[in-house]
């Protein structure tokens, strides 16, 4: 098991699963690659509302803007902490639909497993959105750990 990927979205489970990761890595020698998805939103207006108001395509920028330096900085901080492990520690944040990134860049990375969060979603947007962590181990681009709270 040469690369091991960690999708993380901030929550405790994410986090415990990063844990899990590395310490598996460590058995492995394996790299272990961070990732966090900034969500990208479909804007809408309304039927009839005519067009968007830029006061509001703004505040989107800049919510988006936020959240990258917020995952920015939740990536660095893990590589920071498990930096003494003298393993191979890679991070990226990405932008676009959760569940399809992670899918292509385990694919493009040709990564042997992915360890993640069993969920992180509030319940009720899993019911409608559909489980991200059920994505990828149906999708199979690698196989995938899923770790429980």
């Amino acid at each position: 098991m040469e690369k091991i990927l960690v999708p993380l979205d901030g929550s405790e489970i994410s986090l415990k699963a990063a844990d899990e990761a590395v310490e598996l890595a460590k058995i492995f020698g394996s790299e272990v690659t961070f990732i966090s998805v900034v969500e990208k939103k479909i804007p809408f207006y309304g039927v009839g509302s005519g067009a968007p108001n830029t006061a509001d395509m703004g505040l989107e920028i800049e919510i988006e803007k936020s959240a990258f330096k917020c995952y920015d900085e939740l990536l660095d901080f893990l590589v920071e902490k498990y930096k003494s492990s003298g393993l191979i520690l890679k991070s990226k944040t990405l932008k676009g639909i959760v569940d399809e990134e992670i899918e292509k860049f385990a694919k493009d990375g040709h990564f042997d497993l992915i360890v993640m969060g069993r969920r992180g979603l509030s319940p009720t947007k899993r019911f409608f959105v559909g489980s991200t962590t059920r994505k990828i181990v149906d999708s199979g681009p690698a196989s995938v750990l899923v770790i429980n709270e």
